[in-house]
C-alpha cells in the first residue's frame, strides 16, 4: 500500500494520543539530522509526552505540547543560550518541573539547562561554563551512582578538545545549581550521539555512544564510574544506530546501520548479571534501497520500525521482530517534501517534513493506525524559527509585580504618565468593575446580526487610556534608535530600557506612515493587531505597568460607561458630530486626539477617528455561546486563526452607524496588500489607514504566561 503526504498550515494537531518514541525504559532517544535534533519527553509534568526540536546552528528550541489527550500544539521557539548545538539530552534536571532539557556544542564550551515546563513562557536558560574539560559536543541525562546521589538526574558529557588526550568522559552531579564533576575517563576516540537507557524500567542506567573511528560502546555509570559494559568495535565509518523492543516489550536492541546503504545490522543486547551486557550475533537485513534514518515504532499487531529512504522523500513503515525478515507494510511519500523524523503515538504517527529546498522542519503530518498500516489525517505547519522577544516576558512581570501599588479598586485614579526617558505623556482613566448587557435589541436601528443576542458581561476594573495612542508614543517604538538618543536628556529606567530593548520592533518603514494627514497629537494608524501587542510588551517593560489591548467586551463596557442607549450620549446620530470624526465632519482624515466631547467615563474618540484593535477573534456568532453561559466572565474569544481579529468603534472614513456603541467588525487580509511604495515588514505595518488603538491597564496583574497569551496571539501575526 502506499499513501502521499499532502501539507498545508495549521497550528494543532489533533486526535493524537500520548507521544511514545521509545520503548518502556529507552530513555528518551534523540534521533538526529544535519541541521537538527529530535527527541520527545513530559515536559509539562501532566503524563502527556511532548516533542522537542533544536535547530544546530542556531540553538533555538521548538516545542509541541500535549495539552490534553487529543490536542498537540506548537509554541514560538525559545532560545537555549547556546549556538552550534551538537548534544542534547531530557531528563529530571529541575526540581518541581516535568523533564527538562540539556543542550552542549563545542564551541560553547558550555552547557544550558532549559526548563520547559511552562507552557506559556519561556524561562531563562541556566547556563553552566564546562570546567571539566573543553569541547563538549555529546551530552546524556541519567542516574549516576555512588556518593553524592540526587533524585534529580545527573549528565554524561563527552569532549573533544582536551590536552594531552583530545577525547575525555565526564560524569556530573546534579546538585540543583554548580554539577560538580563526579569522575572522568579518556576516550579512544570522538564520542558522537550519545542516548541513555535502561535495560527494564526502575533499573540502573547505562549510556549507549559512537566512538570514532569504528566503536558502538555502552558505558556503565552506576558505580559513580564510566565502566565499559560492551564494546562493539569493526563498525563502517559513519555509522549509525538505533534502539528498540523487536523480540519482547522487555527486550534492548541496537539496530546499526551505514546512511547511504541499504543494509541494517540486528544486535540484540542481553544482561547475564548487573553491569554485565553482551550483544548478540549479527544478523543482516537488506531493505532494497539506500537507508537514509531507521526510527524504532511500535504498531498495533507488534514491533518494527519507520525506514526514511533516499534524499528523505519515502519512508517505509515495516514490521520486524528481530529473527525474520522485515516486512514493508506501507510506503509513504512525501510530495514537494522531505522526510525529517517520525514519532510513534498509540494512534498512529507523526511525521515531520521540511520543504525540499528548505534547512530545517517546517510541517507534521499525522497518521493513524489502519490494519497494518496507517492513513493520513490532520497537518499542518510547526512553529517558526523567526525571532522573538518571549524570554523577557518572566523579567517584565517581575519588574511589574514588584511596581505594584495600587492593590484594591478604590485605590484606583486618573493619571498621567511620562514614557521613561522620552518627553511622551499618556492619560489613563479608572473603569470601574460591574456588569453590563453586551450588544443591541432588536429594535436598535442599523442593527447587525452579528450585535446579538444580547447577554450579561462581567468586568473587572481596570484602566483605560483616555485617548488613542498617538504618533507621538508609538513613533518611539517604532524608531528605537531615535527613543534611545533622548536617554541621555531626561530622565529614564536603565532596568527598563535593558528589557524594552530586547523587545521585537518592526523594520523602518520606507514612507511617512502617516500618509500626510499628521503626526503631532495625531492618532497612530496602519499598524497589525500583532504591531498593537508588540507595543504594550514594550510599554509595559517601560513603564512597569502591565498594558494590554481591551477585549471587546472591555471595549463596550468602556464605552457604553453605563448607559444603555445606541450612543453613550443617546439615540440621536445628530449629536455624533459633537463626539466624534467620522465621514460627516472628518475631511477625509484623521484628526488630532481629543478634541471632541468625552464620555461620561472621560474617554475620548471612543467613537470615530480611528476604529480600534481589541484581542479578540472575531466571530460572527460569538455572542450566540457567550448569552447560553449565562452571565459570562471577561470573555475573551482567543485567536485561533490569523483572520479576522475584531476592531471597534468606528473611523474618520465610516458612517454613523458604524460608530455605534454595539457594532462590531473584523479584520480581513487585504488590510494587508502591500502597496509597492509601502513598507514590507508585513508583521507590522497594514495598508488599513484607519486602524489604531488604545491601551488598557488592568487591576490585577495575570501571571508571566497569560502575559505571553496577550501579547503574542499564537497564530500567524495579523
Amino acid at each position: 500500500m502506499k499513501v502521499y503526504c499532502f501539507i498545508a498550515l495549521f497550528g494543532v494537531i489533533s486526535s493524537i494520543s500520548p507521544v511514545s518514541t521509545m520503548a518502556q525504559g529507552a530513555g528518551s532517544f534523540v534521533f538526529e539530522t544535519a541541521r537538527e535534533l529530535f527527541s520527545s519527553g513530559d515536559f509539562d509534568g501532566d503524563g502527556r509526552a511532548d516533542m522537542v526540536i533544536v535547530d544546530k546552528e542556531s540553538g533555538k528550541i521548538r516545542l509541541g505540547y500535549q495539552l490534553e489527550t487529543g490536542v498537540f500544539a506548537w509554541v514560538d521557539n525559545r532560545p537555549s543560550g547556546i549556538k552550534g548545538v551538537t548534544g542534547i539530552a531530557i531528563g529530571k534536571l529541575v526540581a518541581g518541573a516535568g523533564q527538562s532539557l540539556a543542550l552542549t556544542g563545542p564551541d560553547a564550551n558550555q552547557i544550558s539547562i532549559v526548563d520547559i515546563s511552562n507552557r506559556g513562557s519561556s524561562s531563562k536558560p541556566q547556563i553552566l561554563p564546562f570546567e571539566a574539560g573543553l569541547g563538549p559536543n555529546v551530552i546524556a541525562a541519567l542516574d549516576i551512582g555512588g556518593a553524592g546521589n540526587t533524585p534529580l538526574a545527573d549528565l554524561f558529557v563527552g569532549s573533544i578538545y582536551n590536552s594531552p588526550d583530545a577525547n575525555l568522559a565526564t560524569l556530573l552531579r546534579n546538585d540543583g545549581a554548580e554539577y560538580p564533576k563526579i569522575s572522568e575517563a579518556g576516550l579512544s576516540g570522538v564520542p558522537a550521539k550519545a542516548n541513555s537507557f535502561s535495560m527494564k524500567t526502575g533499573s540502573a542506567a547505562y549510556v549507549a555512544m559512537l566512538v570514532a573511528p569504528d566503536a558502538l560502546k555502552v558505558e556503565s555509570v552506576d558505580s559513580g564510574k564510566l565502566v565499559d559494559a560492551v564494546v562493539l568495535s569493526g563498525l563502517p565509518a559513519g555509522a549509525d544506530y538505533c534502539i528498540g523492543s523487536f523480540r519482547s516489550k522487555d527486550a534492548r536492541d541496537f539496530l546499526v546501520y551505514k546512511p547511504g546503504e541499504t543494509s541494517f545490522s540486528f544486535r540484540s543486547l542481553n544482561e547475564s548479571a548487573p553491569g554485565k551486557l553482551e550483544f548478540g550475533k549479527a544478523e543482516s537485513f537488506d531493505l532494497g534501497q539506500p537507508v537514509k534514518a531507521i526510527i524504532p515504532i511500535d504498531q498495533p499487531k507488534g514491533a518494527g520500525f519507520v525506514a526514511i529512504f533516499g534524499e528523505g522523500q519515502t519512508a517505509g513503515l515495516f514490521t520486524f521482530d528481530g529473527a525474520k525478515t522485515p516486512k514493508l507494510s506501507q510506503t509513504i511519500s512525501a510530495t514537494n517534501d522531505i522526510f525529517t523524523s517520525v514519532t510513534k503515538t498509540p494512534a498512529g504517527l507523526v511525521v515531520l517534513t521540511q520543504t525540499s529546498t528548505g534547512k530545517y522542519s517546517t510541517r507534521y503530518q499525522l497518521y493513524t493506525w489502519a490494519g497494518e498500516g496507517c492513513t493520513p489525517g490532520v497537518y499542518g505547519g510547526l512553529s517558526s524559527l523567526a525571532d522573538n522577544d518571549n524570554i523577557t516576558i518572566p523579567d517584565i512581570h517581575q519588574r511589574i509585580v514588584s511596581k505594584i501599588v495600587e492593590k484594591t479598586e478604590p485605590e484606583m485614579h486618573p493619571y498621567t504618565n511620562t514614557i521613561p526617558g522620552t518627553r511622551a505623556e499618556y492619560a489613563m482613566i479608572p473603569i470601574p468593575s460591574g456588569e453590563f448587557t453586551m450588544g443591541t435589541p432588536d429594535s436598535e436601528a442599523k442593527r447587525n446580526a452579528d450585535e446579538g443576542p444580547q447577554h450579561t458581561v462581567k468586568i473587572e476594573p481596570f484602566w483605560m487610556g483616555k485617548c488613542e495612542i498617538t504618533w507621538n508614543e508609538y513613533e518611539l517604538f517604532m524608531y528605537p534608535d531615535e527613543e534611545r538618543r533622548t536617554r541621555g536628556t531626561v530622565p529614564t529606567d536603565a532596568d527598563g530600557d535593558k528589557l524594552a530593548d530586547a523587545i521585537t520592533h518592526p523594520s523602518k518603514p520606507y514612507v511617512e506612515m502617516s500618509f500626510g494627514m499628521g503626526k503631532d497629537g495625531f492618532p497612530a494608524i496602519a499598524m497589525t493587531q500583532h504591531a498593537a501587542n508588540k507595543y504594550c510588551q514594550w510599554l509595559s517593560a517601560k513603564t512597569g505597568h502591565f498594558y494590554r489591548l481591551p477585549t471587546e467586551a472591555e471595549w463596550e463596557y468602556a464605552c457604553r460607561a453605563g448607559t444603555k442607549t445606541t450612543y453613550y450620549f443617546g439615540e440621536d446620530a445628530t449629536e455624533l458630530p459633537n463626539h466624534a470624526w467620522f465621514e460627516q465632519n472628518s475631511d477625509f482624515k484623521y484628526q488630532k486626539v481629543g478634541k471632541k466631547k468625552p464620555n461620561p467615563w472621560g474617554l475620548h474618540d471612543m467613537y470615530g477617528n480611528v476604529v480600534e484593535w481589541v484581542l479578540d477573534q472575531y466571530d460572527p456568532e460569538y455572542y450566540r455561546v457567550s448569552a447560553q453561559q449565562g452571565t459570562s466572565v471577561f470573555p475573551w474569544n482567543r485567536a485561533t486563526k490569523p483572520y479576522p481579529h475584531a476592531v471597534r468603534g468606528g473611523s474618520w472614513d465610516d458612517e454613523a452607524a458604524k460608530c455605534r456603541s454595539g457594532a462590531r467588525r473584523g479584520s480581513d487580509r487585504s488590510w494587508k496588500m502591500q502597496d509597492p511604495q509601502l513598507p514590507k515588514s508585513i508583521w507590522y505595518f497594514s495598508d488599513a489607514q484607519f486602524v489604531g488603538f488604545r491601551v488598557v491597564r488592568p487591576l490585577k496583574v495575570p501571571s508571566a504566561g497569560e502575559l505571553q497569551r496577550y501579547w503574542t496571539s499564537g497564530v500567524e501575526r495579523d
